[in-house]
């Protein structure tokens, strides 16, 4: 069961409800390492652990207005988590390994789709610009350097688990601003290539 700790404060839960970005950040600082934990014992797999806890998160979030007045967080998380569970044991997540550039060309399709891609290209830059300076540097460093997460923290003088954690927290900041920025078609796209299977653990 997950531990619901100091995060089973109405306030803290009804600011996230009301749109609270930092009182998001919040919990998912606290619930991360939580709920990847659980997603890794059961599916045993750590990129999908990773993409699930992303999608945890961003669902919360889609679904804020739940949490008002919401008594028992941590048994919510608990049902969303295992939900995810049954989810990998039910079906196996695809590998996408295709580059960036091959990945979008595929996916926008149409007489505008060079402009779409240019214009993804800048909401992207722009979302990362956004990431705090220390989780933009670790970032860039596990998807444009293409360095291991063992690599970035000897690089960096952090832990790997933080270097993770940082990842993890980029991730569901860069799905969900690209979804609200650039539509649902474009986020879909980028989902593919922020979670593609090509981890580097």
């Amino acid at each position: 069961m997950l531990d619901n700790s100091i995060y089973n404060d109405s306030e803290l839960l009804s600011l996230v409800a009301s749109g609270d970005q930092r009182a998001f950040t919040k919990i998912v600082a606290h619930y991360t390492p939580i709920i990847y934990k659980q997603l890794l014992i059961y599916i045993k797999s750590a990129p999908q652990a990773e993409e699930f806890t992303q999608d945890i998160f961003i669902s919360i979030w889609r679904n804020r207005e739940k949490l008002h007045d919401m008594s028992n967080f941590a048994g919510y998380l608990y049902v969303i988590t295992r939900n995810k569970i049954h989810m990998a044991f039910r079906e196996k997540l695809r590998v996408r390994e295709a580059p960036l550039e091959d990945t979008l060309q595929t996916l926008l399709n149409g007489p505008e789709s060079a402009l779409e891609l240019q214009e993804l290209s800048r909401g992207l830059d722009r979302a990362i610009a956004m990431l705090p300076a220390r989780r933009q540097e670790v970032f860039k460093l596990s998807r444009m350097e293409n360095m291991t997460y063992e690599e970035i923290a000897c690089q960096l003088q952090i832990s790997k688990s933080a270097v993770r954690q940082h990842i993890i927290e980029a991730l569901v900041f860069l799905r969900y601003y690209l979804r609200e920025e650039m539509g649902v078609i474009v986020s879909v796209a980028i989902s593919m290539i922020l979670t593609r299977s090509i981890f580097f653990l």
